[in-house]
């Protein structure tokens, strides 16, 4: 079964709901989880990982928790799993790193190109301002 990883699931939970609220002051970690109904160490790894990557901002002390890094439609469903998932490949010849020696000459890697250009073009047109 090709599935995204909860992780990924989460990480658009968490953000979705960051984004319906204030920006003008940070969200407390603790409030984001409950309304998402996810652990808060996971959300933690997980908001760690995309303020990495600007796409939401942690801040500390007293009245700390995360605020989005950008506006929500400068950020991309494909961005999301990118980070998330280390990318998109639906076939192992598809891979960047150490991809299948037969690509080149199976019939079915271009059938797999193609279901994975259009899965990412699905990812790459949708953002986060689409799912609020």
């Amino acid at each position: 079964m090709l599935q995204i990883t909860r992780q990924t699931e989460y990480a658009i939970r968490g953000l979705m709901e960051l984004a319906t609220r204030d920006n003008d002051s940070p969200t407390r970690l603790k409030s984001l989880a409950e309304s998402c109904e996810v652990s808060e160490a996971f959300l933690a790894k997980i908001f760690q990982m995309l303020s990495q990557h600007d796409v939401v901002k942690s801040h500390r002390g007293v009245k700390g928790g995360f605020s989005l890094g950008r506006d929500p439609k400068d950020i991309t469903l494909r961005e999301v799993v990118d980070i998330c998932e280390g990318g998109i490949a639906l076939n192992h010849c598809l891979r960047k790193v150490d991809p299948c020696q037969r690509a080149g000459e199976c019939k079915m890697s271009k059938v797999w190109g193609e279901a994975q250009n259009a899965m990412t073009a699905a990812l790459e047109r949708t953002t986060l301002a689409d799912l609020i």
